[in-house]
């Protein structure tokens, strides 16, 4: 038959035949997509734990912000504070039972109790163990061993966050105090 007869014929012609894969192949590929699959998912199921995070820590943070604003403020009024008692310390007798001065001591409680509102609290330290997380030493003298006994500058926490270290002496024994004194002869 010629070509044209061929093209003419009622009989269908079929398509050349695509090369198939067999099972084996298809299983391979399969396996492959899937594996694919599985790692798309898995980032994507990563990136979105992260997010979550990301809005957790953003939101903590925040709250901290917040929370702790005013510390700056408040680090600053601390020095009034200060001076407010250093009056008081170095007020004469005869002053201490005027008016003006009763007022005055209205005014350094009300700040002292605005501040107490605000989460400030004292630090404890006469009397306490040496806490170097919460004392700063300036001075040792002759005391019992590692006690605060005398308080030169008063600490504060906000919140229970450490805003001022108390300065303070911290005592210690007439023995490393003589120790010291002989290692500093012999140098």
């Amino acid at each position: 038959m010629s070509k044209e007869a061929n093209l003419h014929s009622d009989k269908p012609t079929q398509p050349e035949a695509e090369p198939t894969m067999d099972t084996e192949e298809l299983k391979h590929v399969l396996m492959e997509e899937k594996e694919k699959a599985e790692k798309y998912l898995a980032n994507w199921q990563r990136a979105q734990a992260d997010f979550a995070n990301y809005k957790m820590r953003v939101k903590q943070e925040k709250t901290e912000i917040a929370k702790f604003a005013n510390s700056t403020l408040i680090l600053s009024l601390l020095s009034i504070m200060d001076d407010f008692e250093r009056a008081f310390n170095s007020l004469p007798y005869q002053f201490a039972e005027s008016n003006w001065f009763e007022g005055i001591k209205l005014i350094y409680n009300k700040l002292q109790n605005i501040l107490k509102e605000q989460g400030l609290t004292e630090i404890k330290a006469v009397g306490e163990i040496f806490d170097a997380h919460l004392h700063e030493a300036v001075m040792s003298q002759e005391g019992e061993e590692g006690i605060v006994i005398e308080e030169i500058q008063k600490g504060y926490k906000l919140k229970n966050r450490i805003i001022r270290p108390s300065k303070v002496v911290v005592g210690k024994s007439k023995e490393k105090e003589k120790n010291q004194s002989e290692s500093q002869k012999e140098e």
